[in-house]
């Protein structure tokens, strides 16, 4: 139909939407992967979330499936000595293309082009900012400092924050943006939840 956008098969319900959860669903402690509920502003839930952990694997590899329990995206981090020069991978599973990757460079991380050019910055918060509060990733333009969406870590409460480790990312975005890219911000949301789990661990030991 004329005037709508072609999008990779099952990602309609991202085509109009400005904001987007995702909410992970961790049920024990003794949990080894992470699970995620990806739900649209009203809280529908539209896609379910699984982390695939294998022996010598990616450092992070994530199947998102609809409803139905069909695959739609796989987020993929390949294994390798230093997570930090390794880019995660978007792939749409139908079509069995790449829509592009993640970029992390120290706190910051970029959204980039399949090949690999880069369309969207995502700021850290900076350190210190977040303290028993919401945590703000500001999502720019490349080489453009005006605001065009936020990635927010969402701050549960002293309780929930120390006694569990379900994150839950809200993210805003221009609603005409397109769903490639909000694929991206999503994935991005993931690669922020494996580096905070990662800071927990090390954290810890």
């Amino acid at each position: 139909m004329a005037g709508i956008p072609l999008v990779p098969p099952g990602l309609e319900p991202l085509l109009r939407v400005d904001k987007f959860h995702v909410k992970e669903t961790r049920h024990s402690v003794f949990q080894p992967s992470s699970t995620y509920d990806l739900l649209t502003p009203d809280g529908s839930l539209v896609y379910k979330a699984e982390e695939e952990i294998e022996c010598c694997g990616p450092n992070f590899n994530v199947w998102i499936r609809d409803l139905g329990g069909r695959d739609i995206l796989q987020v993929l981090l390949p294994s390798g000595y230093c997570s930090c020069e390794l880019k995660m991978q978007v792939l749409s599973v139908p079509e069995g293309s790449l829509l592009g990757y993640i970029d992390k460079s120290w706190t910051s991380y970029y959204l980039l082009s399949p090949t690999g050019e880069p369309t969207l910055h995502v700021h850290s918060p900076g350190w210190g900012s977040g303290f028993m509060s919401d945590q703000n990733y500001m999502i720019t333009p490349y080489n453009d400092k005006t605001p065009l969406g936020v990635l927010t870590r969402v701050w549960r409460g002293f309780r929930k924050e120390f006694l569990s480790s379900t994150d839950h990312y809200a993210i805003q975005f221009p609603a005409d943006l397109d769903v490639k890219i909000k694929v991206l911000l999503v994935a991005c949301a993931m690669f922020i939840d494996y580096d905070e789990r990662r800071r927990r661990r090390n954290n810890s030991s």
